[in-house]
């Protein structure tokens, strides 16, 4: 039976520990806040109702129930700009080298293969950059190969095509043009394989 295993495409174990690092931190002053703020609001509350003449307050939940909606509106908004600025941040450390690999795709899309694929060293998508580089290159080699072998057969049909017409023609000469043709199919059946 296959186990499943969780792959790692493009983001490292390093970037996902900050962000939920981030976020535990967030969330955790957030909850700080919460009660922080519920324990002034509820004392001055308290303490309003016990110097006051007259005491209007039914439950205790009457009492309270107001300072802690003031208390956690405000943390839920601080807890909103922490967040914000916290995905802000990483969305920043990810956007240059995304845009940067999204420019190298369109590169080599468009051919040019002799432009290296590269991420500044503390950039994230290390790896993807890494696999990119590696298919650059391969595709570069692959390209080479069949230029090269198409410039052979070309060279071969050339003396074929000459050895005709001067009415020199010898069977070494279709044998050669049949390797090179067989050559450059295997290779291009290589390619698209």
């Amino acid at each position: 039976m296959k186990r499943n295993r969780r792959r790692q495409f493009f983001i490292h174990k390093d970037y996902q520990t900050r962000f939920i690092a981030r976020f535990a931190v967030v969330t955790t002053l957030w909850s700080a806040a919460a009660v922080y703020l519920f324990t002034w609001f509820a004392g001055k509350r308290l303490e309003e109702t016990m110097y006051s003449g007259h005491l209007t307050v039914a439950s205790a939940g009457q009492l309270l129930l107001p300072s802690a909606f003031h208390a956690e509106g405000i943390a839920l908004l601080a807890y909103s700009f922490l967040l914000a600025y916290a995905i802000h941040d990483l969305g920043k450390k990810i956007s240059a080298p995304h845009f940067m690999l999204k420019r190298d795709i369109v590169r080599i899309g468009m051919g040019d293969l002799a432009s290296p694929v590269a991420l500044r060293p503390d950039d994230e998508f290390q790896d993807l950059a890494a696999d990119m580089e590696n298919m650059r290159k391969e595709l570069g080699r692959r390209f080479s190969s069949i230029k090269q072998t198409h410039e052979e057969l070309a060279l071969a049909v050339s003396r074929l095509d000459r050895a005709f017409l001067q009415g020199r023609l010898l069977t070494a000469h279709i044998d050669e043009v049949a390797v090179k043709a067989a050559r450059a199919k295997e290779e291009l059946h290589a390619f698209t394989r």
